[in-house]
């Protein structure tokens, strides 16, 4: 939310990058999986080990990232990029086959209900249909995308332990990493206009769920209506003095600022402190284990690669076009 931003102290989360180049959007598997003409032989851009990736599969991928439906407008390193990708994918997926890896039925289950919980069921239904996807074919490739993240976790993680020797390490030479200013545990509305505002504080000290309120006005509560550690040094001074100001308990309101006017209810508070190796352990042996999967998710990829036979139709790679029809 604009002016109010939750913080998390130490050290900084790095993405699992190496995973990323393997495991494709769900939703450009489900439309690659459900694309070209059935009993034809689909175009193909690229071929790992003579089998093909189509050009609906990279199509497919392109317009879920927004990409428009013509290759030939993408940039050529971007082309090549979305091809390694779709690549890697499908190594990755051979390799959990030949190490036996599964998906359990339960897991996949467990995983679609928790997903549709989160979906709005008609939007949810009409993305299926504007795709000419069944409910079947979605589930089929929600359990392919999970036996990826499966066959990923079982092959890098136990390669990439952290033991208590380099967490506390990284701490003693990182300690001023792990300063954490004064925060509140709060709950943050912001809101275009002071009645609005008012209406909602009124609201509030009558009793009402202040994330109820807000949703009915139009005006969701920053962190999806859950509290959130707001640090200072991260809004306009005039307003944190404000914020700061308040004991757990107490409801603010309205606050003006340049981008709309504040309510906020604090419901805990922290002072400055520099966390304790005990304290930090937890963030540190996660960031490490984090780089570690990265550099590992690398050199698995690279050797996967290495047995493997790609070949990639270049006239597609240079123009966006296909060559004429050839197989790999």
């Amino acid at each position: 939310m604009a002016g109010l931003k939750s913080s998390r102290p130490g050290t900084p989360r790095r993405r699992f990058r190496g995973a990323a180049l393997a495991v494709a959007a769900l939703l450009a598997l489900i439309l690659a999986a459900c694309s070209g003409p059935s009993g034809q032989a689909a175009p193909s851009v690229a071929w790992v080990d003579g089998q093909p990736i189509t050009l609906g599969e990279f199509n497919a991928r392109a317009a879920f990232m927004g990409l428009g439906g013509d290759p030939g407008l993408l940039d050529k390193s971007l082309r090549r990029e979305m091809i390694e990708d779709l690549v890697s994918r499908r190594l990755v997926l051979e390799d959990a086959a030949r190490q036996g890896i599964d998906l359990d039925p339960q897991e996949a289950l467990e995983r679609e209900q928790a997903m549709l919980r989160e979906l709005d069921e008609k939007a949810f239904e009409h993305n299926l249909a504007i795709h000419g996807i069944s409910r079947h074919d979605w589930r089929a490739e929600l359990e392919r995308q999970m036996l990826m993240e499966k066959a990923l976790r079982m092959i890098l993680m136990p390669q990439a332990r952290v033991d208590t020797q380099e967490v506390r390490d990284y701490y003693q030479r990182n300690r001023e990493r792990f300063h954490r200013p004064e925060q509140i545990l709060a709950l943050h509305a912001l809101l275009p206009s002071r009645e609005l505002a008012q209406k909602l504080v009124n609201q509030v000290k009558a009793g009402q769920d202040m994330s109820a309120a807000a949703e009915a006005m139009g005006a969701p509560l920053a962190e999806g209506g859950r509290p959130a550690w707001l640090s200072r040094g991260h809004m306009p001074l005039a307003l944190e003095k404000k914020v700061f100001a308040l004991k757990p308990g107490q409801l603010a309101g309205p606050l003006p600022s340049t981008y709309g006017f504040h309510v906020v209810l604090v419901q805990a508070k922290r002072p400055a402190q520099r966390l304790s190796l005990a304290q930090a352990a937890p963030e540190i042996q996660q960031s490490l284990a984090a780089r570690r999967r990265e550099k590992l998710a690398v050199e698995y990829l690279e050797r996967l690669r290495s047995k493997a036979q790609v070949k990639y139709d270049d006239d597609f790679l240079e123009l966006g076009r296909l060559a004429s029809p050839r197989s790999g």
